[in-house]
């Protein structure tokens, strides 16, 4: 091969799940198409090609490399100069074929490798590979061949192809039968030859009642020697093998441990798309495997995986099923790496991810969270990442949770809530080494609390826009209502209730107290000068005073009780904050809010949605909560009254 390393971009790779996007490179070594974003890579060492073909289709040119296995690999998006390009950089002559167009339905169904070639008039069709076929049906004179429908999918088509169906005469010349075996026999056994439709019991290795959490379901999980099936109850999958990106083995809480295969093009049921299937297992489960194979497939595996395929494994089932797909599927095997948790023996932390519960694994070159939905953030795609607190200064130190929030290359982000702040300085020395840029690095590196900042104008995340209004005109209250002011509004939502402690005594005092100080503050007034009408109202006691009444004491706030449920806009702001202020430099801090309150007005319905159901969820905790605090309350209360009994 000559010396010449070529790139083409926007190059499509074929399939029968659709087409994918990305970069072709050919260099003396083989070529190599990369989606994307990142994803599936394909290669194939220049030993490795046959033969290479050239056509034009309906989107500009196609080059198909023929490897020396018969699999046939499609890629489309040429240009016709690229031709003389592509010949200069292979030492394999490339042959230019003309597609039959004329629209006739009856030809030549030749095989060629392990594709079906239909031909009209000598000149090819369509292609089919035979490795993408879910079933082969024979009637008297009909071959079907039918499609897996909830296989492999790459995009949102309307129409997909699910079967097609062949009539071959009795009399054809190229497969001649006789009257114990038609000619359709003789076609049916020739396409069997290079399918992977095989009967079950043949399969290499099976694993009963697998629990798959997504998608949900119980499973019988076979492993043919190209693919994988999954058997349920109701709905059936098949993954190629080469469809398979990575596997990754994930301990989740004690017993469990998942195991994940990562897939691309996903798996698809009705419109919902599966980019990952998790299994999950037992880690106190073992089992032993007898691998149904033959020493010359098992060699050949073995090639590829670099012998870690053996005809015999036992141990835990979740260990002895990754290393069987491993071993079969070639495909790469990650586990945790040096991350642990505060306490030093977990894996993951417990958070959440818009409206659900799952962990997230800090992996040596990813971040992957479980379960709903399953996400992969691989290091090299993300832009940065930040720390968030809950709430600022006083409410950043009493928090006991804090955000991570991850941006990607492509302006995409993801915000996990809720991680225990103990696990702070383990995940910020974490990233540190794996050198993400964090955007509040001076803030990040002084931990959760905030370096025992005391008093923080901004509010942080959880503060209501009408409780920032509050909060900027708070000068008109003495510091003492202030500072009150600012532990009750990280603690609750602002839904009219917060006036009732606007306006009050501090803790445990009686009201003759403060009514002397604010005459104190009047009479150190400029002699003259006219009394605020409010403050004159004020002074003005109602008749239960006169009469002599006291007035009731301020309930004293247990700071046991549980944090009230936040709204729809205050979960949306706590994600919009930083970006205002990244596209508003120097926004003062009363026009933060109504910038954020502009924006909500502008979310669709779709997206108003899921906040609405981040409200319900957090509404149902604090119901929750609220339930165990007052029967908590009623039991020392009852134990109280033995005691004085």
């Amino acid at each position: 091969m000559a010396e010449v390393t070529q790139q083409f971009g926007n190059i499509l790779l074929g399939g029968r799940s659709g087409t994918s996007q990305g970069q072709l490179r050919i260099s003396e070594t083989g070529l190599a198409w990369r989606k994307s974003g990142g994803g599936k890579t394909v290669e194939v060492p220049s030993k490795d090609i046959q033969s290479l073909l050239w056509t034009k289709v309906a989107r500009g040119c196609q080059l198909s490399v023929r490897r020396q296995s018969g699999q046939t690999i499609n890629f489309i998006g040429f240009r016709d100069k690229d031709l003389e390009l592509l010949q200069e950089s292979f030492d394999k002559d490339i042959e230019e074929q003309e597609l039959a167009v004329s629209g006739r339905n009856w030809g030549d169904a030749l095989i060629d490798g392990s594709t079906l070639v239909f031909k009209v008039n000598g000149k090819p069709a369509f292609r089919v590979p035979l490795n993408e076929v879910g079933q082969v049906a024979q009637g008297r004179d009909e071959v079907m061949l039918e499609f897996p429908v909830d296989d492999h999918a790459g995009g949102e088509r309307d129409d997909a192809l699910v079967e097609m169906g062949f009539y071959v005469p009795k009399d054809t010349e190229q497969y001649p039968g006789n009257e114990e075996t038609p000619a359709a026999k003789v076609f049916y056994d020739r396409v069997m030859e290079h399918t992977e439709v095989v009967a079950s019991g043949d399969a290499i290795a099976s694993f009963e009642a697998v629990a798959v959490l997504a998608p949900r379901g119980r499973f019988e999980v076979e492993m043919y020697s190209t693919f994988m099936k999954l058997v349920g109850q109701s709905q059936d999958y098949v993954v190629q093998y080469d469809s398979i990106v990575r596997l990754f083995v994930l301990p989740k809480n004690p017993p469990h441990t998942l195991v994940v295969v990562s897939l691309d093009p996903p798996i698809r049921k009705g419109q919902t798309y599966y980019p990952h299937i998790l299994c999950q297992f037992s880690a106190e489960e073992d089992t032993t495997v007898e691998l149904d194979i033959t020493e010359d497939l098992l060699a050949a595996k073995n090639e590829k995986c670099g012998g870690k395929l053996q005809k015999s494994m036992d141990g835990p089932s979740f260990d002895v099923f990754a290393r069987t797909l491993r071993g079969l599927s070639s495909a790469k095997l990650t586990k945790p790496g040096a991350f642990r948790t505060a306490d030093g023996v977990g894996y993951a932390l417990r958070c959440s991810f818009k409206a659900d519960d799952g962990y997230l694994y800090p992996l040596e070159r990813a971040f992957f969270y479980v379960h709903k939905p399953p996400t992969l953030l691989v290091h090299d795609e993300i832009e940065s990442v930040e720390f968030m607190r809950q709430g600022g200064g006083v409410l950043a130190a009493s928090a006991k949770t804090f955000d991570l929030n991850i941006r990607l290359k492509n302006e995409q982000e993801y915000l996990f809530r809720g991680i225990q702040k103990s696990e702070w300085t383990n995940l910020f020395n974490f990233i540190h080494a794996k050198k993400l840029r964090v955007e509040n690095l001076r803030e990040a590196e002084m931990g959760p609390g905030g370096g025992g900042r005391a008093i923080d104008l901004d509010l942080g995340e959880d503060i209501d826009t009408g409780m920032a209004k509050m909060q900027a005109a708070g000068e008109l209250e003495d510091s003492e209502e202030d500072a009150d002011f600012q532990m009750g509004s990280g603690d609750e939502e602002d839904d009219g209730e917060a006036s009732d402690d606007s306006g009050s005594a501090s803790e445990g005092e009686e009201v003759a107290e403060p009514a002397a100080k604010k005459v104190k503050k009047r009479a150190a007034a400029s002699p003259g000068a006219a009394p605020k009408p409010k403050k004159a109202k004020k002074m003005a006691p109602p008749d239960s005073e006169a009469q002599g009444k006291p007035k009731a004491k301020r309930k004293k706030k247990d700071k046991n009780a549980p944090k009230k449920g936040l709204s729809a806009f205050m979960f949306f702001s706590s994600g919009m904050r930083e970006q205002v202020k990244a596209e508003n430099p120097g926004i003062a801090f009363g026009e933060i809010g109504k910038v954020m309150g502009e924006k909500w007005k502008q979310v669709s319905p779709e997206e108003r949605a899921k906040y609405e159901q981040m409200a319900a969820n957090d509404k149902e905790r604090y119901a929750r909560d609220m339930e165990a605090y007052k029967e908590k309350q009623a039991a020392e209360g009852r134990n109280l009254g033995a005691e004085s009994g």
